[in-house]
């Protein structure tokens, strides 16, 4: 089996310092490729960590001849941001060099030689993995009572969503996925007894055919694993004898 990796999200502003698409795209996949050595999964979903880089040109010169050369030596800036805390989690600078037909050649010349073994790169590639995975050790309390504090005022979908950032790398993710469990028990419960309440409500005040469909209709949204669901199975036994 495949073995779990912390998710972490590659992310660039529509601009990123004149940085052309094409070279941007390389760019991407250098550091998704960076990620999966050292123990990450680059992400398309939402993560509360995210890796962004940007670029200062150092030095640039035009090398006169047929065609005209460009060379560059670029310093790129890599951030990993905590999006809920909104600030640098980590960073690290390196630079690049590279020479082209053009502006955007030479940015691509110059990313194509950073390998995704680059010594700086992994080193930092490694540290952003364990500190991640030191964050969400050192958190785990609090992202629980977090939940569940949202659980108890309804907000289940909040709560849930905040445990599915957990990386199941983690060695407490078992932890958390039996605080999900839970809490998504809760939602199905509260749910499914809404919809019970408002299909007796409906049914006692109307007790004919019209009732009994829109009645149905909420019984309908009720799942087996409800602890209401035989309450409901006997609403609906009880509303087809009355229509029949």
């Amino acid at each position: 089996a495949e073995t779990a990796k912390v998710p972490v999200a590659i992310y660039f502003p529509e601009q990123v310092e004149s940085i052309p698409a094409e070279a941007q795209n390389l760019l991407e996949s250098k550091l998704a490729s960076a990620a999966a050595r050292c123990g990450m999964a680059a992400t398309p979903d939402f993560a509360q960590f995210y890796l962004t880089c940007s670029a200062t040109v150092l030095d640039r010169d035009v090398i006169a001849g047929a065609p005209t050369k460009y060379r560059q030596e670029v310093e790129l800036n890599f951030y990993v941001v905590d999006v809920f805390a909104k600030k640098i989690f980590h960073s690290t600078s390196l630079t690049s060099k590279g020479v082209g037909n053009s502006e955007a050649k030479a940015y691509i010349a110059g990313f194509r030689q950073l390998s995704s073994q680059h010594a700086a790169l992994t080193k930092f590639m490694q540290e952003t993995n364990d500190r991640i995975v030191e964050y969400y050790e050192g958190q785990c309390d609090n992202i629980i009572r977090i939940a569940q504090s949202l659980a108890k005022v309804y907000k289940y979908d909040e709560a849930l969503f905040r445990l599915s950032l957990y990386p199941e790398a983690c060695p407490s993710y078992n932890r958390i996925v039996d605080v999900a469990v839970d809490i998504y028990q809760k939602y199905i419960d509260d749910r499914a007894n809404r919809c019970l309440a408002k299909a007796r409500a409906i049914w006692n005040a109307g007790q004919d055919a019209a009732a009994a469909s829109e009645a149905g209709q909420y019984l309908a949204e009720i799942l087996p694993e409800a602890a209401c669901y035989a309450e409901a199975v006997a609403l609906s036994n009880e509303i087809k004898e009355r229509v029949k």
